[in-house]
C-alpha cells in the first residue's frame, strides 16, 4: 500500500476531543479536533435512539468517522466523559448519570435504582410528585393508600374535638 493510500485509510477512523456542543437543532453538532490544532466544526453527533446526552463544558472522547472516507464529511459516533463515568455496575445493569453523581440503574436483578443529590420529580397530565432531601410533595390528582384516600379531600368518622386522635380515614 503506498503512503498516500495508508494515510487515507488511517484517517478515516480517528479518536478525537470533542467541544462546543451545540443541542439546539434537529441533530447534535460539535467542534472536533482531528489533528493536533487543527478544528472541524459543526460537525454531526449520532445518538442512540432514546437516549440522549449533551457532555459537560470540559469536552469529551469520541470516535469519528470520515463518511466514504471524505475528511470534509465526518460523523462523530456516541461520545464519553471518563471524568464522570459511571462505574462498578454489576453483570447486566444499565444505568444513565451525569457529572454530578445523579443516576438511573436497571439492574440485571429486575430493580431500579434511583439516586440524585436534589431531587427526583415525576410528572403525569396533571399530576406531579416530587422527594428532596426536605421530603415529599404531591401535588393534583388524588392520594391513596391501601385503597384509602388520605389526600387533601379526606374525611375522618369518629371525630370529637378534644385532645383525642382521629380515627382512620373514611375514604
Amino acid at each position: 500500500m503506498d503512503k498516500e493510500t495508508a494515510d487515507k485509510t488511517r484517517g478515516m477512523i480517528r479518536r478525537a476531543t470533542i467541544k462546543n456542543i451545540k443541542d439546539d437543532g434537529q441533530v447534535q453538532t460539535c467542534s472536533v479536533e482531528v489533528a493536533d490544532g487543527v478544528w472541524r466544526d459543526d460537525v454531526e453527533i449520532h445518538q442512540p435512539y432514546g437516549f440522549a446526552s449533551h457532555v459537560p463544558p470540559d469536552g469529551a472522547l469520541a470516535v469519528v468517522l470520515s463518511a466514504g472516507g471524505d475528511e470534509g464529511d465526518l460523523i462523530v459516533l456516541p461520545i464519553s466523559n471518563p471524568s464522570s463515568r459511571l462505574g462498578r455496575l454489576g453483570e447486566g445493569d444499565v444505568g444513565q448519570y451525569n457529572r454530578h453523581g445523579d443516576r438511573i440503574v436497571l439492574t440485571d436483578a429486575g430493580d431500579i435504582e434511583v439516586a440524585s443529590g436534589r431531587s427526583i420529580n415525576i410528572k403525569v397530565g396533571g399530576v406531579s410528585f416530587s422527594i428532596t432531601a426536605d421530603g415529599i410533595d404531591a401535588t393534583g390528582g388524588y392520594f391513596r393508600h391501601n385503597g384509602k384516600n388520605i389526600g387533601s379531600t379526606h374525611t375522618n368518622g369518629g371525630v370529637v374535638h378534644g385532645a383525642e386522635s382521629t380515627e382512620i380515614p373514611n375514604n
